[in-house]
């Protein structure tokens, strides 16, 4: 299998295994509870506590095992639909309404729930990047390489183009690291960041995450 092989390869895995990774996909979104954070957006949240070394973020945030931390999530069938009807712009004014929202529901939540900080991982970082999060990339490990494989093939499943969208770019479909301290989010997304003048482009925040009776969202 030729995706398992180099960074550099763009390959993804061949249509005879569409129904099992399909059925992984689902299983795999039902059993991290991620949910939606509002019901127009194009982002999800999953709770988890971290795992592996500490993380320092660039304003001076640690991240230790242990702490809670949010696993942000693309919803993959509403950024299709999007994009096909209303283009990328839409995409990322959607995604930032997304982000107020996570901003809002954070400022509810007592310590020991609320995120020191939010984390995404993937291959196609377009919005992380353009919205402050810290980019860095992912340890070279035969495990990396077998995500970055399922995360090509989550493009080519999603993406209007089907396998030709692989073809679009330079360089190789690798998976990143993308951060965000739980201080950041405040900063450039709470509820007085347009106040400080943080971002005066941006709209009305967003209406809201739902909260479950555990807290999750």
């Amino acid at each position: 299998m030729r995706g398992f092989d180099s960074d550099s390869d763009r390959a993804a895995p061949p249509r005879i295994l569409n129904l099992v990774l399909i059925a992984w996909e689902t299983f795999d979104r039902t059993r991290r509870r991620i949910r939606p954070m509002r019901r127009a957006g194009i982002l999800g949240l999953e709770l988890a506590r971290h795992r592996g070394r500490p993380e320092r973020l660039a304003d001076g945030t640690v991240v230790r095992p242990g702490d809670p931390v949010g696993e942000i999530h693309i919803l993959n069938p509403r950024i299709r639909e999007l994009d096909r009807h209303a283009g990328i712009a839409a995409v990322f004014r959607e995604g930032r309404a997304d982000l107020r929202a996570l901003a809002a529901w954070a400022a509810r939540q007592p310590t020991g729930v609320r995120p020191a900080a939010y984390h995404a991982e993937g291959i196609m970082a377009r919005l992380a990047a353009r919205e402050r999060w810290e980019i860095r990339p992912r340890p070279r490990t035969p495990w990396r390489r077998v995500q970055d494989w399922y995360f090509r093939w989550l493009l080519v499943r999603w993406n209007p183009g089907g396998r030709e969208r692989l073809r679009h770019g330079r360089g190789s479909l690798s998976s990143v690291d993308a951060w965000l301290s739980g201080a950041e989010l405040e900063q450039w997304y709470g509820a007085h960041a347009a106040d400080r003048g943080a971002d005066p482009h941006r709209g009305p925040p967003g209406d809201g995450l739902a909260e479950g009776p555990d807290g999750a969202v």
